[in-house]
């Protein structure tokens, strides 16, 4: 079968106040913490709306509450703007930037290179043409020549993003695989470009966990590349030499290698020691407080932010509460008023990968 073209010829070549959320409830409402009695809390400050507003250009937010804000609007803009496809969801998403924008509960294995440029972009972005430039940079969506597929750019531009096609000459929507240190690669055996997925170095043809070039390889049972560029998180290379081959963390110390992850003070805090440097993160910004679930002997590639998630009874996907998006992060219900955000209430949006609730587009 001749291969789709993602991207039309014509591609040309590359050239906020948000409300505060209560990191402490299971369900968090972006609209209403900052009334009320809540309003005298630090997260509520008109400093940390004006820095909102501005755009700020330090990635690390000045705490908490910041953080999540960033994440929440960032997020609920990229699902609207770029479709609810991979880890554009916008429950699936947050998890990803609080970890990006939360330095301080992240503080061994933040992003860097390419993973930390599309975050940078993400929090300033304050209309969907600005989200396309992220996903797409620096110059934003190509329009497609065909639609009703998810393929990947066979331009010379935007390699490393996932795209999403549904009708011919309308603007491409795409999920940017390099925020996650990996790259597009269209798996469909016929060789059409669809059913394309972000993957590590090894692509298609994973032969074994390991560390190459940088890069660490996992195979999923498919033999499917689901590792990523260790340049983009952390300390920036990869370490063959621990429990399992892993990207190594920034930090000081050793400790004894292992592929299990510990849970501390009231299961909050998810600590490892992958590659022999202590590492830690704090689950109360990304799945709630006491929602930190022990992992023994982890799977290739286990961090300890794999360990931040509710355990029982928690949620299981994106849903719409009336106008309100319901997002999943980790079994954790946050619920966003997407009209506070500039975006149209939520309802679920066609994709190649399912109708999926999110915030519409303004």
């Amino acid at each position: 079968m001749r291969a789709r073209v993602a991207i039309a010829c014509t591609f040309v070549a590359l050239a906020s106040v948000v409300a505060c959320v209560d990191l402490f409830h299971s369900t968090s409402d972006v609209h209403g913490f900052c009334e009320g009695d809540d309003a005298s809390d630090p997260r509520c400050s008109s400093d940390a709306s004006a820095d909102a507003e501005a755009g700020p250009a330090d990635l690390c937010a000045p705490d908490a509450g910041v953080a999540q804000q960033r994440a929440i609007k960032a997020c609920a803009w990229l699902a609207a703007c770029e479709h609810p496809i991979g880890r554009d969801k916008t429950g699936e998403c947050i998890v990803d930037a609080i970890l990006a924008y939360d330095c301080d509960a992240n503080p061994n294995r933040k992003p860097k290179g390419a993973a930390q440029t599309f975050w940078q972009c993400m929090q300033n972005a304050n209309d969907c043409g600005a989200v396309a430039k992220c996903v797409f940079p620096p110059s934003g969506a190509p329009p497609c020549a065909n639609g009703g597929f998810i393929g990947c750019s066979q331009s010379s531009y935007a390699v490393d993003t996932r795209v999403e096609c549904n009708f011919a000459d309308a603007a491409a929507t795409g999920e940017n695989c390099a925020a996650y240190g990996q790259t597009c690669d269209s798996l469909d055996p016929d060789a059409a470009n669809d059913s394309a997925r972000c993957v590590g170095a090894q692509r298609r043809a994973c032969t074994g966990l390991g560390c190459a070039g940088g890069h660490l390889s996992v195979c999923d049972d498919a033999g499917v590349d689901i590792g990523y560029d260790c340049a983009s998180f952390g300390a920036g290379a990869c370490d063959p030499s621990g429990a399992a081959p892993a990207c190594k963390p920034e930090g000081n110390g050793t400790c004894a290698a292992t592929t299990d992850v510990a849970c501390s003070s009231g299961n909050v805090r998810a600590s490892g020691c992958v590659t022999g440097v202590p590492e830690s993160v704090d689950c109360t910004s990304i799945s709630g407080p006491g929602t930190c679930v022990p992992i023994e002997a982890g799977a290739p590639g286990t961090i300890p932010s794999d360990a931040c998630r509710v355990a029982d009874g928690g949620c299981a996907d994106d849903t719409c509460s009336g106008a309100q998006l319901a997002a999943c992060v980790r079994g954790r219900t946050v619920t966003i008023d997407c009209t506070s955000l500039g975006l149209k209430t939520c309802n679920p949006i066609d994709t190649k990968e399912g109708s999926i609730a999110a915030c519409n587009p303004p």
